[in-house]
């Protein structure tokens, strides 16, 4: 399957806070259009950028027939874009790309939890209709579907770490314990998950005058995303999307999305299309979502910490540590109850998922055991006298 690709350069510009972003992006060319899909390659390039430099984006889309004919992108106050220089742009293979050069300049510190990655879980995308996948045999669509975004999404995420899911799993169905469970399994804190709505054939599109063949039918694409907390409780974000696109392909013909020949029809570019924007506007939402890590051990004035290098953590950085208590309400179900503890330690050493650090004045925690929780407290600034910490014990 093509993935839509986009290269990330920084380079620092003459101001301490300003910073040059190079970024490519691509769209593919419909009907021949090259002018529609170099405005939409370039405005892919821009987005990108802005999501690498911590600028928050919204955007907001009605899609028509495969192609977004209206979207608006807001920019929030604290960042700027000072200058888009265009580095180059070609068509190649139907797919029209752009490579800019933004000079983008942040006025405001971005949120603390920026350049950490949230663990992600995706689950395999449901059709919800199955009936409505016969005609081209398209039982696999969700399935496959989630797979792309899922790599779309690692592709340009500078905030999750997805992690594609076998089975389905409804976090909002999940009782306190069952949802406490899949924290520990899989050591992650949300779950994203999809139904296709609507997979249908729609009404006949012109007249076909040959006899060995079926009249073109439109197509719908209708796909719902959900994001979900399994810490909170809450739904992050929710979003619809709809488009449809032309079916040119005879009924008694499959067309297994498995396969690249499903993705070049003009159904599957129109597909791709909206899962690009599904995971530009999951990555927009995850951004700033707070990182919270379990504590597994602790020794002394040290912990381990369920986050590594693969979440961004780096040796230096520092996590306040917060007590976790279960309460039953009144009603027999469990209630999480937090205290934020005046305790904070820093990183000594790291693993893939896993970081020892140690309190600050090196004083005992006596109080903190396992299963209490570590939330991100400040960027660590290396200095010369931070430089040496005893040895975790391992």
């Amino acid at each position: 399957m093509r993935t839509i690709g986009g290269l990330m350069l920084v380079m620092l510009a003459g101001h301490a806070q300003a910073q040059w972003y190079e970024t490519t992006g691509q769209a593919t060319i419909r009907n021949g259009d090259q002018a529609a899909a170099r405005a939409q390659a370039t405005e892919d390039a821009v987005k990108r950028a802005l999501l690498f430099a911590g600028v928050s984006i919204r955007s907001v889309q009605q899609v028509t027939d495969g192609l977004l004919t209206q979207e608006s992108t807001q920019v929030k106050s604290f960042g700027e874009i000072q200058q888009v220089q265009l580095v180059t742009e070609r068509a190649h293979n139907g797919v029209f790309e752009v490579t800019i050069r933004a000079d983008i300049f942040q006025t405001e510190p971005a949120c603390p939890t920026l350049s950490y990655k949230k663990k992600l879980l995706i689950t395999p995308f449901k059709l919800k209709l199955p009936e409505q996948a016969v005609v081209g045999e398209l039982f696999e669509l969700g399935k496959v579907s989630s797979k792309l975004f899922s790599d779309k999404l690692s592709e340009i995420s500078q905030s999750s770490w997805p992690q594609p899911l076998n089975n389905p799993i409804n976090g909002q169905n999940l009782s306190y314990q069952e949802r406490q469970a899949v924290q520990q399994q899989y050591g992650a804190r949300y779950i994203l998950s999809a139904t296709l709505d609507d997979v249908s054939l729609g009404e006949t599109s012109g007249t076909n005058w040959q006899f060995w063949s079926n009249a073109d039918r439109e197509r719908f694409f209708h796909i719902e995303v959900a994001l979900f907390d399994l810490v909170d409780e809450r739904m992050v974000f929710q979003q619809k999307y709809q488009t449809s696109a032309i079916w040119s392909v005879r009924k008694s013909t499959a067309l297994d999305p498995q396969y690249q020949r499903f993705w070049r029809s003009d159904y599957g570019k129109a597909a791709e299309r909206i899962l690009d924007a599904a995971v530009m506007d999951v990555e927009e939402a995850i951004r700033c979502e707070p990182l919270l890590a379990d504590v597994k051990q602790v020794r002394q004035n040290q912990v381990l910490l369920s986050i590594g290098s693969a979440h961004g953590v780096k040796v230096g950085d520092s996590f306040t540590l917060i007590h976790r208590r279960e309460l039953t309400d009144n009603f027999g179900h469990a209630q999480e109850l937090l205290t934020v503890t005046p305790l904070v330690v820093k990183v000594t050493q790291l693993s893939h998922e896993t970081a020892w650090a140690q309190s600050i004045n090196h004083e005992l925690l006596a109080n903190i055991q396992a299963g209490d929780l570590a939330s991100v407290a400040a960027q660590a600034e290396t200095e010369e006298n931070d430089s040496v910490f005893p040895e975790a014990q391992q």
